[in-house]
């Protein structure tokens, strides 16, 4: 099976900007976000914002700077899912050039906090998008 990659474009807004007009550090997060809660929307099929999920690892490499007027592309994979969590590898790119990379590691919780289990349908349509 070929791994798909989830791509998901963002206008670089001036709020993103830092004083030296670069995008700030914190709005690559942010980006991510964005992409991640699209992937739920449009691969999942479900909302991020009603599914109960912990972001319990993030890593980010910053290895250029992103400027303003500019659009950037997030792309989203490898998706490995687990038993209750799941592990998003990033790529952030401002046109050729890669801005940042990242991975997330993200739990599923119950109504009282306690990892759950990944519904097989999330499993299903994460499939395509993993590493193997």
């Amino acid at each position: 099976m070929t791994r798909e990659t989830y791509r998901h474009d963002i206008e670089v807004q001036y709020r993103d900007l830092d004083p030296r007009s670069h995008v700030n550090h914190a709005r690559y997060v942010s980006y991510l976000e964005q992409a991640k809660g699209e992937f739920f929307r449009e691969v999942l099929e479900t909302s991020l914002a009603t599914e109960n999920t912990a972001v319990r690892h993030l890593e980010l490499d910053f290895r250029s700077p992103i400027e303003y007027d500019r659009s950037v592309t997030v792309a989203l994979g490898p998706v490995d899912p687990g038993d209750t969590s799941f592990t998003i590898g990033y790529e952030i790119t401002d046109g050729e050039t890669v801005a940042a990379t990242a991975e997330t590691v993200s739990v599923l919780l119950d109504d009282e906090g306690r990892p759950r289990s990944l519904p097989e349908a999330w499993h299903r349509r994460m499939a395509p998008y993993g590493s193997g």
